[in-house]
């Protein structure tokens, strides 16, 4: 190694540590300057290597972050895909189930209305049981009306113009 001169100005304070620095080491000056350059460069090249460590770390890190993110997405995404699912099962067997009373209510509502027409003609006549019929169609289609809906400030709606 080639050694070279170095004519420097420094604070007395620095000059007289490094005195005080040979004189408890036994050690040249230049000696202490050279160590203290060398630890100096030491430092600085682990900082950088630090440094390129640090980001090569973190751009890790992060694709790792931005893969358990995607991970966790996929996983709610199927699990609210079980769920509609299993949903759907559940809603079409209350629909069935639902379709299955209205056949049965719709069953059970015919045969009283025929039982009850042929009760009330054999007991009052066929005229009275057909206006009985008629009268109770009418008064059922007159209940399945919407309700009229007074508005302040408008006028009602007439009968005729109101709509099933």
């Amino acid at each position: 190694m080639a050694l070279t001169q170095l004519n420097v100005w420094i604070p007395e304070e620095l000059k007289n540590y490094i005195a005080q620095r040979a004189q408890a080491e036994n050690r040249g000056m230049n000696a202490i300057i050279s160590e203290l350059i060398q630890q100096d460069i030491a430092r600085r090249d682990n900082q950088f290597v630090e440094s390129n460590n640090l980001t090569v770390l973190r751009e890790a890190l992060s694709a790792e972050i931005r893969q358990a993110h995607a991970q966790l997405r996929r996983d709610l995404r199927e699990d609210r895909e079980h769920e509609t699912e299993r949903l759907q099962v559940q809603f079409r067997k209350q629909i069935d189930r639902l379709a299955g009373l209205t056949v049965n209510a719709i069953r059970n509502g015919s045969i009283t209305r025929r039982l009850t027409y042929v009760i009330l003609s054999k007991a009052y006549g066929t005229s009275f049981a057909t206006r009985a019929y008629e009268d109770a169609r009418e008064k059922a289609h007159q209940e399945l009306l919407p309700k009229r809906v007074i508005v302040e400030g408008q006028p009602p709606v007439p009968e005729d113009e109101q709509s099933i």
